[in-house]
């Protein structure tokens, strides 16, 4: 099928921080460059940390374009970590509490091309890209075949995944007690998982996947997916979500002064 029938059919939920004006402008672009995707989805619906109070800007913003969609203030931001697996639960959530089927799940700095409504994927009931570094091809000796045969570490920033097949996504008590646990340390660096191992929004997102036994389906094809690992391999990148690289007509897009490579 078309990916362009599945998102006619899903919910985008997407996630963000913001704290000025420049955020909120750098988002309308954002939202003006992914528009006539967006358009295809059923529902938009958008959970947002702050550092300022820019909520009415926030509302204003994504009303001006969807004025159905739904806005979900986050109470708390718990910083980088807890920050994001809290807004990914919020958009999870409200999908489970409205019955719905589908969810893709974004995020407010990932853009996309009208390409990828052309895109023809199989059956699954999760669709993804996987995330993969430098260090993590490490451990495969750089050995491209078991990596493809092996590592399942989805990237947590665009996917889509059957609702309807899930329990939870991010266990919140053990967010919490987690929470309280990094809160207690003398100078805590910020990076939580060299504290705790396995404490990952991915590792999260591939425990859903696991535990709910869904199947899954790469949205990167593999004659892509090796020239990816190379790229990777020969520039020592050791970052797994890709950022400011356009795959498939997705791009990660954090750094919006700097150029995007496509491959």
């Amino acid at each position: 099928m078309l990916l362009k029938e599945l998102i006619n059919k899903s919910v985008y939920g997407t996630i963000g921080y913001i704290k000025s004006q420049d955020d909120i402008d750098i988002l309308e672009s954002y939202i003006l460059y992914n528009l006539l995707v967006l358009k295809e989805f059923k529902q938009i619906v958008i959970a947002t940390n702050y550092g300022s109070p820019f909520q009415i800007q926030n509302s204003q913003l994504w009303k001006k374009y969807f004025p159905e969609c739904v806005l979900i203030d986050s109470r708390v931001n718990r910083g980088h970590n807890h920050g994001y697996t809290d807004l990914d639960n919020l958009v999870f959530d409200w999908c489970k509490e409205n019955n719905e089927e589908w969810l893709c799940k974004g995020a407010n700095d990932v853009i996309f091309n009208n390409s990828i409504l052309e895109k023809e994927v199989g059956d699954a009931d999760f669709y993804y890209m996987n995330g993969i570094g430098y260090g993590g091809m490490v451990k495969y000796d750089f050995d491209f075949n078991r990596i493809i045969n092996e590592d399942f570490y989805p990237q947590t920033n665009f996917y889509f995944i059957n609702i309807s097949k899930t329990d939870f996504l991010n266990d919140k008590t053990f967010l919490n007690e987690t929470y309280q646990f990094i809160q207690s340390l003398p100078n805590y660096n910020g990076r939580i998982w060299e504290y705790l191992q396995g404490w990952s929004c991915e590792d999260f997102l591939k425990n859903c996947i696991e535990r709910n036994n869904l199947t899954k389906y790469h949205l990167l094809p593999e004659k892509k997916y090796l020239y990816l690992l190379q790229v990777i391999k020969d520039n020592n990148i050791h970052d797994c979500s890709h950022k400011n690289i356009m795959i498939e007509g997705i791009c990660h897009f954090p750094y919006n002064e700097q150029p995007i490579i496509e491959i």
